[in-house]
């Protein structure tokens, strides 16, 4: 590739020295052992511009890989055996190949130059691959991006790393864990008293499926977690919401973390005194980690490539979907097929960008059928697949919502119907949908002094 600034290149030509180096690591790991075992941690076949080069490493990866000596003669038979050996230059580049090696402990220096060169030429590709893309008739703008996105993170991520830790090493660590267990487990505590005390934390990579009916208080549970995330505990958190706005998302979280009346809020009859808690707690929230991302018919690629964005400048603590049912499907035969890939998608999601992933989903008219109204895993919509991937379940119930004058009026039961990594139970909440929160019964008898349940409608 030139350096030309008026156009670019159609092809890219790495430059003699690159080859040099291609050559002097390629003889060396013919040569020597302890090269190519030093080389195969640093670069993959692909690093290597010139095709040749690409078979000569893959086919001394391929003996090294059987426990084979690799040698000159290891190296023809194996190029010979794949039918590349006439491609790769013969047996004559593979004697100029050796001439041209370098010493072993050269080799990590060559490495550098070729995994630069190929870095670039990655980058390149897939800038020229976006450059076309948005050439097209066909423009499919939030996929392209997310693929131009994906193209170039896979670059910036694409050298081999580190080796994975053996076992021994991980056992080491886990016994010093264990000797030496950390003050608080990593990861999302639970907003309830209760339901933090069965399964301790939202862990990193676990899908958390929050199921109910319409109404009963699905996104209620979902702005209590993400209070307690960004607001009490500062971890970053986003939030998709399908379905409301981002100042009806802020109108909730004010309300539920001021004590303020909700609907005070909703129809903006303050008081001075209330005016000073929205104004107090506002600050508070305004300052938290939270981003809110309010996008209808939302995609789970916008929402890869939303996170994708934020993670470049700091880790993830929070992922919280609301809800699974009002996003833009992949394609698919049935229904069920579309939301067992968006299914498979977030658990995927959970593990890509090491975060708890909450994910709202809406249940089928099923428990209005049975005589106590308790909702089942079984009832989650349109697929069985969600309760298959998620790694906690938890199903929303509320008996006031059928029958106001019911003697258990103003509590709310959140079942937790699977747990991956632990016990179900069933938790009981305090409804406060007046301040559009729930809480626990400790916290309203400690504000109260009285346990007072019943909620304002």
């Amino acid at each position: 590739m030139t350096d030309d600034t008026d156009g670019f290149a159609n092809e890219w030509t790495a430059g003699p020295e690159v080859i040099a180096a291609e050559m002097a690591i390629l003889g060396a790991a013919i040569e020597w052992q302890e090269a190519l075992e030093e080389a195969v941690t640093l670069l993959r076949p692909d690093d290597f511009y010139r095709p040749a080069h690409q078979l000569v490493f893959a086919a001394a990866k391929a003996i090294l890989d059987d426990g084979r000596k690799v040698a000159l003669a290891a190296v023809m038979v194996e190029l010979q055996d794949r039918g590349e050996l006439a491609r790769a230059g013969g047996g004559a580049y593979l004697h100029d190949l050796m001439r041209a090696a370098c010493l072993p402990a050269s080799v990590g220096w060559y490495a550098s130059r070729v995994a630069r060169d190929a870095d670039r030429r990655g980058a390149w590709a897939a800038l020229t691959w976006g450059i076309q893309e948005t050439g097209r008739s066909r423009w499919d703008g939030g996929a392209t991006l997310d693929l131009i996105r994906k193209r170039l993170d896979e670059v910036a991520a694409g050298r081999v790393g580190d080796l994975p830790l053996s076992v021994a090493d991980e056992m080491v660590s886990l016994l010093e864990d264990l000797e030496n267990p950390p003050e608080t487990t990593p990861g999302v505590v639970p907003p309830y008293l209760d339901l933090a005390a069965l399964l301790e934390v939202f862990r990193s990579g676990e899908l958390i499926v929050v199921g109910a009916r319409p109404s009963i208080g699905k996104t209620t549970v979902a702005a209590d977690i993400i209070r307690s995330a960004a607001v009490r505990h500062g971890q970053r958190t986003v939030m998709f919401t399908l379905e409301m706005t981002r100042r009806q998302v802020l109108e909730r979280m004010v309300a539920a973390e001021s004590g303020v009346q909700f609907r005070a809020i909703k129809q903006r009859q303050l008081s001075p005194a209330d005016l000073d808690k929205v104004a107090e707690v506002g600050a508070r929230i305004a300052a938290a980690p939270l981003t809110i991302d309010h996008t209808p018919g939302c995609s789970i690629e916008r929402i890869r490539a939303t996170l994708r964005t934020l993670s470049r400048t700091g880790p993830l603590g929070l992922v919280v979907v609301d809800y699974l049912g009002l996003m833009a499907p992949p394609k698919a035969e049935t229904r069920q097929q579309e939301v067992a890939a968006l299914s498979r998608e977030f658990k995927v999601l959970a593990g890509e960008f090491d975060v708890p992933v909450v994910l709202l989903s809406q249940l089928n008219r099923e428990p209005e059928k049975r005589s106590d109204r308790r909702p089942q895993t079984a009832d989650l919509r349109d697929s069985g697949a969600v309760e298959q991937d998620a790694d906690v379940v938890i199903l929303l119930h509320r008996e006031d919502h059928y029958d106001p004058d019911s003697p258990r009026a103003g509590t709310a039961d959140l079942i937790v119907a699977k747990n991956r990594n632990g016990p179900t139970a069933t938790i009981t909440v305090v409804n406060q949908l007046h301040y559009a929160r729930f809480a626990d019964f400790e916290d309203v008898q400690e504000q109260r002094g009285r346990p007072d349940l019943r909620a304002v409608q």
